[in-house]
């Protein structure tokens, strides 16, 4: 019995060094301060990952309105003549600045007023969050729901002249309205001063009405003592993806240049979250926290042999530094496993292999389509949602139920050189978009 003691503590710190309870990541494209007087846009929210319960918010275009996006609907609001405001629903939507998250879940709690301010509303939501034991140093979004005694909401419109609706100096409309029932979602955080919420608060708020006929940015509010619902978003476990990593401090330099790379640096290296780099990210983090116990790894001392997928050899050389004219990466259809990979001081190599049953079928069956152009554009939207549902699977549960890593003793590095693999992530770059209509082409 004493023999297995250290065995379980083992995988008790394992399973603690890997999960660890988060709330859904905020991201934010562009900033307000950035915006100048051109406010050149910063994303299309078509291109958006993992739609089907975001929450986000920024202005429409270059200031034609607003856009709230509640659970997975696009709503966007002009207000080009006076008095009148237009909402309307679409992806094929831009926006200069843009903050959003994915929110699959949500925490409840009532709340009294009164509500009387953008600061009550800032000072109900950080003191309840930091009451349930969030981390108030973390972004998070949050809703409030009730009925509101009067609430002043303004669309922001055209400050140039060649963007449709603009007047000459009107910079927004402001509409009232009195004992209404909708919702607020916001955005609270500590660091984003300038970048989403203004430069002396730690809120961005907006408001939908219920029967989502309006819509904009929150600029007054009165409640009286009402009874509110103030929603946030709910706790879960979720993979810890960094790592830290030992590099050269400088083009001739030494080592100790210590930092922490993350699946957030890798999106932006490889151009698009996906479940390939997800799967990649994951199993080369077991694979590498094998080779380097002590958990930094270094950079100048390992050498990789990927599949050729592109999601996978690009985190093969953004992780572990790698590359084919230094002699310590190279690609291969013939390792047994995801990644073949190899300390070159103690020779110490490791193969990591994604277990059989952990990936949906569905996705392999339905990429293999996609591959040879053979997948109708609202099959491929359907891919899609399956593989960011998979995503979030992958990031939810311990890697070390969904990887194997073993190691290699005969492992021989023998290099090759071969250009002709297909970068499957491009193929379909051309793709119509789905036709509701025409869902067979």
């Amino acid at each position: 019995m004493k023999k297995l003691i250290p065995a379980l503590l083992i995988l008790i710190f394992t399973s603690q060094s890997f999960l660890g309870q988060t709330v859904p990541t905020v991201h934010a494209v562009g900033a307000m301060k950035d915006m100048g007087n051109t406010y050149d846009l910063k994303v299309w929210l078509d291109t958006l990952p993992q739609k089907s319960h975001l929450y986000g918010m920024g202005p429409y275009d270059r200031m034609k309105g607003e856009i709230t996006v509640v659970d997975g609907i696009p709503f966007h609001a002009s207000a080009f003549e006076d008095g009148k405001a237009v909402v309307g629903q679409s992806w094929d939507i831009r926006s200069p600045f843009f903050v959003y998250s994915n929110v699959p879940e949500w925490e409840v709690f009532n709340i009294d007023g009164p509500l009387n301010s953008v600061e009550d509303i800032q000072y109900k939501v950080a003191t309840l969050a930091k009451e349930k034991g969030y981390d108030l140093k973390e972004p998070f979004a949050f809703k409030v729901a009730g009925e509101f005694d009067q609430l002043t909401v303004h669309i922001v419109t055209p400050r140039n002249p060649e963007v449709e609706g603009y007047k000459p100096d009107v910079k927004s409309q402001k509409f009232i309205s009195k004992n209404e029932k909708g919702q607020l979602i916001g955005f609270y955080s500590e660091q984003h001063q300038g970048v989403f919420t203004g430069s002396k608060s730690f809120v961005h708020v907006h408001y939908l009405k219920d029967d989502q006929t309006f819509m904009g940015h929150l600029y007054k509010i009165t409640s009286g003592d009402r009874s509110f619902k103030i929603y946030l978003p709910k706790k879960n476990n979720r993979v810890k993806t960094g790592m830290r990593v030992n590099d050269t401090d400088f083009s001739k330099g030494r080592m100790g240049h210590i930092q922490n790379i993350d699946l957030d640096d890798l999106v932006k290296f490889h151009g698009h979250l996906c479940d390939g780099l997800v799967v990649g990210h994951l199993a080369l983090q077991e694979a590498l926290n094998e080779l380097y116990p002590d958990g930094l790894i270094d950079r100048t001392n390992t050498r990789i042999v990927s599949q050729p997928s592109p999601c996978l050899t690009d985190v093969a050389i953004y992780t572990t530094g790698a590359r084919y004219q230094f002699n310590t990466f190279y690609v291969s259809k013939d390792i047994d496993g995801l990644f073949t990979l190899q300390r070159m001081d103690t020779k110490k190599a490791v193969t990591v292999r994604m277990n059989k049953g952990v990936k949906p079928k569905e996705i392999d069956k339905l990429g293999a389509l996609a591959v040879k152009g053979e997948l109708p554009a609202c099959d491929l939207d359907k891919l899609k949602k399956m593989e960011d549902d998979f995503t979030e699977t992958l990031l939810s549960t311990d890697p070390g139920k969904n990887f194997t890593v073993s190691e290699t003793t005969d492992f021989k590095w023998s290099p090759v050189l071969k250009n002709d693999f297909i970068k499957t992530d491009i193929l379909n770059k051309d793709k119509e978009k789905c036709n509701k209509n025409n869902q067979g082409k």
